[in-house]
């Protein structure tokens, strides 16, 4: 890519301490040192939802950026055999860059919660854990290869003043689109939740989950309360459960209550306990739907099974 941003130039120097005063302005805690006196160009620019920046030398150098929590780090090498290999930098993370030649850099730096509300509208949920990205960004290899494309046609046209990108709703618009294309391209905690992917878990990590029904199947469990107590998706949770299982988590949970209604009932006296609250004390809050189902599962209604006669010392209910 030709030099981009070539109208939003910030800086040309030689003075390390001008260098890095700069560097400093634009992605935080920096540390840059050039290994012979060479001029560092700076270019960069400002829009709504990123920072976008170029930085060349034609010298070997060192670059290290501390990444503040509040911001992600895109950067790509435009120049040199890595130029297919990029970096990112999650909130808090440091990223380090060494090169034996001369370099040209090109970096995105995009708002931590501005990505992170991007990602929350495309699940239409809130987020329960900060969004981290894996480190390794491979421009070469699609579908990394399309989002980087789309980039730097974005950067391209930013030097342009009668692009459409000078109205700021276009702007927003194509940087929305950039986030969203990048975040269901660059793999991510979410990764299989936003693709439709899951990996398959472990029979150990099933066991655990039925362990955590079992010990407590009255608790307000869900699909994604236990999927996020055990550290894997939803999907994968599900595909767990339907591989080792033959059922799904919901089904597993509603069968382990209706169990435990049923003994509850079968032993109750029905003097001292009512069919609503064995069903609540089991999880079961909407009773006419827990009759139908009870009726479906054991032949009866809840109501027979607490009056049936168990025993010569439980009559009057025949």
């Amino acid at each position: 890519m030709d030099t981009p941003l070539g109208k939003f130039m910030l800086l040309v120097s030689e003075d390390p301490e001008e260098i890095r005063t700069c560097l400093d302005g634009l992605f935080g805690e920096c540390r840059f040192r050039a290994r012979s006196a060479s001029k560092v160009r700076v270019h960069a620019r400002r829009t709504k939802n990123f920072t976008v920046a170029y930085v060349a030398c034609p010298a070997a150098a060192e670059l290290r950026i501390g990444c503040t929590r509040q911001h992600f780090l895109i950067a790509v090498p435009a120049t040199g055999r890595a130029a297919t290999t990029g970096e990112v930098c999650n909130p808090g993370s440091v990223l380090e860059a060494r090169w034996s030649r001369e370099f040209a850099q090109l970096m995105v730096i995009i708002d931590r919660g501005v990505l992170e509300m991007r990602l929350s509208a495309m699940l239409g949920r809130a987020l329960p854990q900060p969004l981290r990205f894996e480190e390794t960004l491979n421009t070469g290899r699609q579908p990394v290869k399309g989002w980087y494309d789309a980039l730097t046609a974005y950067v391209g046209s930013l030097d342009d003043t009668d692009s459409a990108l000078e109205i700021e709703a276009v702007a927003d618009s194509v940087e929305q689109g950039l986030m969203t294309t990048f975040l269901a391209s660059q793999k991510h905690n979410y990764w299989d939740v936003v693709t439709g992917e899951a990996k398959l878990v472990s029979s150990r990590t099933i066991r655990e989950a039925t362990r955590l029904i079992d010990g407590q199947p009255h608790r307000h469990h869900s699909v994604t309360s236990l999927a996020r107590e055990l550290g894997v998706s939803v999907r994968a949770l599900e595909k767990g459960f339907k591989r080792h299982l033959a059922t799904t988590p919901n089904a597993y949970l509603r069968d382990v209550r209706l169990e435990r209604a049923h003994a509850d009932l079968s032993a109750g006296e029905p003097d001292a306990v009512t069919v609503a609250q064995v069903a609540q004390r089991h999880g079961f809050f909407h009773f006419g739907r827990f009759a139908a189902t009870y009726r479906d599962r054991f032949g009866e209604a809840p109501s027979h099974t607490l009056r049936r006669l168990v025993g010569p010392f439980r009559s009057g209910y025949g």
